[in-house]
């Protein structure tokens, strides 16, 4: 959280003091402008900090990251139940060598790194 940064020398000028004034009127509607304090023993206007809140870069991005893994699971629930002869069919294929072939093991790097291509793009 940071707060507003006010150049406080300007307030102490009479001219820019009744333009601040004049402003705040305006946006806030009220009938009499409202009167700064001088609470301070130079003389200086003290002006009551405000607070302010800014949302990261990366806050957005692991905010992004939260809102894709929600759908992800919203859309496993949706999937059907795992079917037990397709398991039977993958084990075969592990068991048969089909897995270790360099076809299948280049079709997998691709696919790996265009998801991991995805990744550093939300993270960038």
């Amino acid at each position: 959280m940071s707060a507003n940064k006010i150049d406080r020398s300007l307030l102490s000028a009479p001219r820019a003091l009744a333009q601040f004034q004049s402003n705040r009127l305006n946006e806030s509607g009220d009938e009499a402008p409202q009167k700064l304090e001088t609470g301070k023993p130079d003389g200086q206007t003290v002006v009551p900090d405000s607070e302010h809140l800014e949302i990261s870069t990366s806050a957005r991005k692991l905010e992004q990251m939260r809102e894709l893994l929600d759908m992800g699971r919203a859309q496993l629930v949706e999937e059907e139940p795992v079917r037990q002869e397709k398991i039977e069919i993958v084990k075969r294929r592990l068991q048969s060598g089909v897995y270790g072939s360099a076809e299948v093991r280049d079709q997998v790097a691709g696919q790996l790194t265009s998801l991991m291509r995805g990744l550093d793009t939300l993270l960038e």
